[in-house]
């Protein structure tokens, strides 16, 4: 079984990886031209804010694949509820911290940030994969136990 959990860990952080990179290359192309000096300042403090959004990114995609291992207690592998929270428990929490802040924004001030927009949609896509990821997983451990 701890052979399984590490497979899954591995395909979990490829796709972590990738997810990584192409929010890297996506936030790259969004920087525009500067002319003034009050549109470089802005262009540098746009920098720093997607450097800080991709770092934040990346260490819950890491605390998220770590939660894997937690499947190694047999308690946790037998339930389907704790199993999957172990999988998708942190991407689900995060999609929702982010979707509360965009709906906010739009609401309040009728504008989205497109880095935050940016993050929620691959906070989407990784959470998934990680879904897809618990089912396989769960028709691997039912075919191994039963």
């Amino acid at each position: 079984m701890k052979k399984t959990i590490f497979q899954f860990w591995l395909v979990n952080i490829l796709i972590s990886i990738t997810l990584s990179v192409l929010y890297r290359i996506v936030i790259n192309d969004l920087n525009s031209a500067d002319n003034t000096l009050f549109e470089r300042f802005i262009s540098i403090l746009n920098i720093l804010i997607n450097l800080g959004l991709s770092t934040v990114y990346l260490v819950i995609i890491v605390f998220s694949s770590l939660s894997f291992f937690l499947n190694q207690i047999e308690k946790i592998r037998y339930n389907y509820f704790l199993s999957f929270l172990t999988f998708s428990g942190i991407p689900f929490f995060c999609v929702l911290v982010l979707g509360g802040e965009v709906l906010i924004n739009y609401y309040r001030y009728d504008i989205v940030l497109p880095p935050l927009r940016l993050l929620l949609l691959f906070s989407i896509v990784y959470l998934l994969c990680t879904v897809v990821e618990f089912l396989v997983f769960r028709k691997k451990v039912e075919k191994i136990y039963s």
